[in-house]
């Protein structure tokens, strides 16, 4: 069975993490959700006396992006063994900075996604929604300090400085992108998700057809 990568991309607040997290049950994938990732390292009780992991955390803390080796570091090696086992991946807002994605010693994070699954075989979803209507999600998930509106207002901003600037070279390196509108209900954005994944598959099933005619074809020759 062929492996696929599928990479939410979007505003804090846009919905990424749910729809990976769906398409991950519904596809069969293994998600992988650098937020939560780094969430969950900077908050672990036997790193806190860690300087390395206490820098990250103000960073955090203050809605700004990690640092992009310490992160890139860590996603490429969960690729990596994670190609290495068969397995298809879904990735919520990662790469996240052009340094992370494309300028790490021994390549960038997109760099190894193609390496170990394919061009072909990558598929970016871009939801798309409001600074105001990030600001007004984010504040509902009450996180001390993170969902401030201010603080998610600087969110939003390191990410139109830094994430945006990823997704259109990831474009340009020819990997295929479908833009959704992340305004409406779940539901919604649901299906609209669904129909470009479930377009997707079917493009790679009859690829992989037509490819396979043209080896038989030649062998037969």
């Amino acid at each position: 069975m062929q492996k696929n990568v599928i990479i939410f991309y979007g505003p804090p607040g846009a919905g990424k993490g749910t729809q990976a997290e769906r398409a991950a049950t519904d596809y069969n994938l293994l998600h992988f959700d650098t937020g939560k990732f780094v969430e969950k390292l900077i908050n672990d009780p036997k790193l806190q006396k860690n300087k390395t992991v206490m820098r990250q955390k103000k960073l955090f803390l203050s809605g700004k992006l990690a640092d992009a080796t310490w992160v890139g570091r860590e996603v490429k090696k969960w690729i990596r063994a994670t190609a290495k086992r068969g397995k298809s991946i879904v990735m919520s807002g990662s790469p996240r900075t052009e340094e992370e994605a494309f300028y790490l010693k021994g390549g960038g994070v997109a760099d190894i996604l193609v390496e170990s699954y394919g061009l072909q075989n990558i598929l970016i979803v871009f939801l798309e929604v409001s600074v105001s209507e990030s600001v007004k999600r984010n504040s509902k998930r009450g996180r001390p300090g993170l969902d401030e509106p201010e603080i998610i207002k600087i969110r939003c901003r390191e990410y139109a400085k830094h994430t945006l600037p990823v997704i259109r070279e990831m474009k340009k390196r020819g990997i295929k992108m479908v833009k959704i509108d992340g305004m409406p209900s779940k539901n919604l954005v649901e299906k609209a998700v669904d129909k470009e994944i479930k377009k997707f598959i079917k493009c790679q099933n009859s690829n992989r057809k037509k490819t396979s005619r043209r080896l038989k074809s030649r062998d037969a020759s």
